[in-house]
């Protein structure tokens, strides 16, 4: 007998579980190829784009301007690039446009469809707020009281990720762009604000920013890495491939896990086959990898279809990750150690689990295996309820359930694992509204915060003066201090507790920042002023209730002293209402407005992939029950023949058979609803380190209806498929001593 003429007709017999089982690794390597996909074409296209359009180290604004001259010295000392930015953020209709002077050296602009702005009355604007706003070529743009001819769309390395203020957490192109007009247009604009751009060529940074410091007061800097705009790019890409990889993890594993226990389970299925071929003479080495073929067949079927159907599809797939930045002409291809891998590591997996089936059951003693009465334990459960006078449906019911707990467990991962992954969906959705409505207040009733280019004394605007001033960790990493007044009308300061706070008592961190630094109320932290560079160590007097602003908040003598500033100056003013401050004083306007709608952005950003997500959650579902009851009404084809022998139809032979993991199905969707809270809170904080804030993780009670509806409907479904392979089993089953 030669064992390979058992592949076909065994493939033909078992064909719907290689079918659903080859959709299942399908399905989970999407996943691991999409993200991996985006993150490398992101990684590769923002290292290129950085380096052809020389990207800054870091950029900084002083109190005292810096002459050409100086600049030639300090670069001529330093070995280091140093360039002015002017640029005027002109408001038109609730619509900013920041109108850049062109850079000869560091930042340069990338001109990416059209032509660049040649004359006074052209001008030519970014990107991503044309392709939001469906704004064309040649068509016409008021910016202020002027309107100018669109020329062109552009990219700059430094605004790929299109922050409006620093300290905003995620893009905005509806309501800000970036402009480029000619530079005798830019003069005759009034453009006054200046950042200084660098690029630092020895190792030497330290005493260039305490030379800048000393003769021109330095009032901000922010390295390249500390910038959002900047360092989102790289650092998303890597958060892709990272996310592909625990993916790759975790959701196939799941997916694996789900069909090596029914290969386990379908070698024990032919052990009378296993103890023919054993006595027959047959090696373990020989029958073990025989049966590690038919394993194989899903994950090479799988992973193959997985990667070349990705192959094919690279571009829009790896597209899908781009919807946060500026649009990126990037060529997207799957990586073929990737491919590799999402092969491999399903395939490695069920061959495993069928050669450690065989392994197991070539232990036992070969009569047994000939009469098939490796039971393992189960007379009893068979036993269950004997001499009860319940009714056989349930008699029977519980049998199958827990007389088979492997085939039990399967059905149940099957409908967690769809409903896991379609809640998981719909509460990163829901997250994005609940921080919108609710979270974004605890920054305070203040609905502007206006940043001065000035320290001012006294309080000449209105409003409540409060001093604000970045600082550092010893890693690098940036928050903010801000001192202010326990009489603050705008803040209510509460600890995580609900106690309110007093500022006089110290330092307090906001729990974003206590997550990000690991520290506790009691324990001494370390901070540095990037602009003195100087150290100080303080004692954090406790944690504010607080997940919006990544920050220290003391009082104003605590943070003047840092800062090496009087404490009756400040530089940032909050008001509840519009102040009337000159547009020459002020850096950057911050609205809580805006706060809510960077996360409506992001909320709607996210649909197309959330949406994709959830699909894949809903087959998943169907696939992987279909799975678990194949093999419920496989494993019991002698009993439904019976069935029909004792005069039962069809129909009631389905309610006794496939009605059995009823009782699964609100338990699996129940389980899933702890697990996706404790995912997103931990995927919340894992984020936090990216776009500081820590969104508490929220489930809308719709969304538990939606989820129960979609595993209802894909548990049912899958069901109905099933109910022709009932029709199909033959009385003569029963009667056979072997199928095979």
């Amino acid at each position: 007998m030669k064992l390979n003429k058992r592949y076909f007709r065994s493939i033909k017999h078992n064909l719907s579980f290689y079918v659903s089982s080859t959709v299942l690794t399908i399905l989970t390597l999407f996943l691991f190829f999409m993200m991996n996909i985006a993150g490398k074409s992101i990684r590769e296209f923002g290292e290129d784009f950085f380096a052809t359009q020389n990207i800054e180290d870091a950029n900084f604004t002083t109190y005292l301007p810096i002459s050409e001259e100086e600049i030639e010295s300090l670069e001529k000392e330093y070995g280091a690039s140093l360039e002015p930015q002017y640029y005027s953020n002109i408001e038109t209709d609730g619509v900013t446009a920041r109108v850049f002077k062109k850079t000869r050296e560091i930042d340069l602009y990338s001109v990416t469809e059209g032509k660049d702005a040649l004359k006074n009355d052209e001008v030519i604007i970014s990107e991503g707020y044309a392709v939001y706003n469906e704004v064309s070529i040649g068509d016409e743009l008021t910016i202020g009281s002027k309107t100018y001819t669109v020329t062109g769309f552009f990219q700059r390395p430094d605004y790929l990720y299109m922050l409006q203020n620093e300290s905003d957490s995620y893009k905005n192109v509806t309501t800000f762009f970036l402009a480029y007009v000619t530079d005798e247009e830019f003069e005759s604009l009034g453009g006054e604000n200046c950042l200084y751009l660098v690029c630092y060529g020895e190792d030497n940074q330290s005493e260039f920013r305490k030379e800048i410091n000393e003769k021109f007061h330095m009032r901000t800097y922010i390295s390249a890495k500390e910038n959002m705009r900047i360092d989102m790019v790289l650092m998303q890409a890597d958060m892709f491939i990272v996310i592909s990889y625990i993916i790759l993890a975790v959701m196939p594993l799941i997916v694996v896990i789900l069909v090596s226990i029914v290969i386990n389970r379908k070698v024990k299925s032919e052990q009378k086959m296993i103890g023919t071929l054993t006595a027959l003479g047959y090696k373990k080495g020989k029958l073990m990898l025989h049966y590690a073929g038919f394993a194989m067949i899903p994950g090479l079927f799988g992973g193959g279809l997985a990667a070349i159907f990705t192959m094919i599809f690279a571009q829009p797939f790896g597209e899908i990750g781009l919807m946060d930045y500026e649009p990126m002409r990037i060529e997207c291809h799957l990586d073929p150690i990737a491919a590799i891998i999402g092969i491999v590591v399903p395939t490695v997996m069920y061959v495993l689990a069928a050669m450690n089936s065989v392994n197991k059951l070539l232990k036992k003693d070969t009569v047994l295996l000939l009469n098939g009465n490796d039971k393992q334990g189960e007379k009893g459960r068979r036993n269950l309820l004997v001499k009860s006078k319940v009714s056989f449906r349930f008699k029977y019911a519980l049998r199958s359930l827990i007389g088979n707990p492997s085939r039990t467990f399967v059905v149940l991962l099957g409908i967690f694992l769809g409903s896991y992954i379609a809640l998981l969906g719909y509460s990163l959705l829901d997250t994005m509204e609940y921080t919108k409505d609710t979270m974004v207040d605890k920054m305070g009733s203040f609905e502007y915060q206006y940043v001065l280019n000035e320290l001012t004394e006294g309080n000449g605007y209105g409003g409540e003066p409060v001093i604000m001033s970045a600082m550092e960790s010893k890693e690098g990493e940036q928050f903010s201090i801000i001192g202010t007044s326990d009489t603050n009308p705008y803040l209510s300061l509460k600890d995580v507790q609900g106690n309110q706070v007093k500022l006089e008592d110290g330092y307090y961190i906001t729990n974003v920042m206590a997550i990000l630094q690991n520290v506790q109320s009691g324990d001494k932290l370390t901070i540095f002023n990037p602009l003195t560079l100087e150290e100080y160590e303080i004692t954090v007097a406790g944690i504010l209730d607080n997940d919006m602003q990544n920050a220290i908040f003391t009082n104003r003598e605590n943070a003047a002293g840092i800062l090496d500033i009087k404490k009756e100056v400040s530089n940032v003013i909050m008001s509840d209402k519009a102040l009337d401050i000159p547009e020459s004083k002020v850096i950057q306007t911050i609205k809580k407005t805006d706060a809510k709608e960077q996360f409506e952005n992001m909320s709607s950003q996210m649909n197309v992939m959330i949406y994709f997500l959830i699909g894949i959650g809903a087959v998943i579902c169907v696939a992987s029950i279909y799975v678990a009851v194949n093999m419920l009404v496989t494993e019991n084809r002698s009993n439904i023949s019976m069935l029909k022998v004792l005069g039962y139809k069809d129909k009631q032979i389905n309610q006794i058979v496939l009605r059995v993991n009823h009782i699964l199905l609100p338990i699996g969707i129940l389980v899933s609803i702890p697990l996706v809270l404790a995912s997103i809170n931990g995927f919340m904080v894992w984020m936090a380190t990216f776009i500081g804030v820590l969104p508490k993780a929220y489930i809308a009670p719709w969304s538990f209806v939606y989820t129960t509806i979609l595993a209802c409907c894909s548990y049912f479904g899958s069901l109905f498929l099933l109910r022709r392979k009932v029709s199909k089993v033959d009385m003569v089953e029963s009667l056979k001593d072997n199928r095979e």
